[in-house]
């Protein structure tokens, strides 16, 4: 009797997405398509369902033993723009057409090489520690002297290396720093994380001293709406990326200079002063619309053709679509 396979089970064995399912299930290439039994009746029969030897026909089209490079970013903990600069420093790789596209490979020997003789590949940037409730930028005091976190790196699950900045030219470890006497001048505590859509975005220059009021900013956003509803990314800039939420008390009568400073440097949403406080809003509202199945698995498949999600993927198109239209 032959073995039936749902679409998550056939997800699985292909190593795609459920909605890459229904992509390639409609495929007019017969090498890469997959044939469900059930086409015409997979409403009815709750979802398509597949023969085992119809999943190990295509299975080749779809899985490698190589890794690609988002396989082999999160094997070493880091971000697939990191796997490309390092394509651009040598790291062996290879260009070959998979799932419709082309796509960088790298052999599992050649990545465990790089890891071995780069053991710190694997650390990753964080902006707070749960266990120790050290956060990015955060003040540290010894006497009359005031100095930064600023920079933290996760290692692994229990484990993370964070610098404190306390001169100019002198950075030294926290654990350091504890011992010769720092202690925290700002403490902060966990809040809920906030579900509503999307970001504020915030660009700040960076400052030059530790007490400027860019890091007072930052550290009223840890203390007021917490870390697990910020993004942080250090450049040229500060960016903070914020969820929608209210800053309580600071108000136009007590605090006109830090919002005055929340309106210069916001890229992106709105900044309302309210009775209780002081609103940053994202300033995105949602739209509904209802396509057929065949259609929305369309769209999924040019999402991750691009490496988008699908919301990403459709608002640079809007985006784009938009400029266009001003432009004519």
């Amino acid at each position: 009797m032959s073995e039936y396979l749902d679409t998550a089970q056939a997800a699985k064995e292909l190593n795609i997405t459920v909605a890459s399912i229904y992509k390639i299930v409609n495929l007019e290439d017969p090498a890469k398509r997959l044939d469900p039994v059930n086409r015409v009746t997979h409403k009815g029969d709750g979802g398509y369902r597949f023969t085992r030897e119809e999943i190990e026909r295509i299975k080749p089209a779809y899985v490698k033993e190589d890794l690609t490079s988002a396989q082999a970013a999160k094997r070493i903990g880091r971000s697939t723009t990191y796997i490309h600069q390092l394509f651009k420093k040598g790291l062996p790789y290879y260009e070959a057409e998979f799932r419709g596209k082309r796509t960088y490979f790298i052999k599992k020997s050649d990545l465990e090489i790089f890891a071995t003789n780069n053991p710190d590949s694997g650390k990753y940037d964080t902006i707070y520690d749960r266990k120790s409730k050290v956060y990015l930028f955060q003040p540290y005091r010894w006497g009359n002297r005031l100095a930064r976190v600023c920079s933290m790196k996760r290692l692994n699950r229990n484990r993370i290396e964070v610098m404190l900045q306390v001169s100019t030219d002198e950075r030294i470890p926290l654990e350091r720093a504890i011992d010769e006497g720092w202690k925290p001048a700002v403490t902060i505590t966990d809040r809920k994380a906030i579900t509503s859509y999307g970001y504020a975005v915030f660009e700040f220059p960076l400052p030059i001293t530790p007490d400027s009021v860019i890091y007072a900013i930052i550290d009223e956003f840890f203390k007021l709406i917490g870390p697990a509803n910020l993004r942080i990314q250090i450049g040229e800039f500060i960016q903070v990326e914020v969820k929608k939420s209210v800053l309580t008390g600071i108000l136009p009568a007590t605090h006109p200079d830090m919002i005055d400073k929340l309106k210069t440097f916001i890229r992106s949403g709105e900044i309302t002063p309210k009775f209780d406080g002081t609103l940053i809003d994202t300033g995105l509202s949602p739209v509904t619309f209802y396509l057929p199945e065949k259609e929305k698995a369309k769209l999924v498949g040019k999402a991750e053709e691009a490496n988008k999600t699908l919301q990403e993927w459709l608002e640079s198109t809007v985006s784009e679509a938009v400029e266009k239209e001003d432009r004519i």
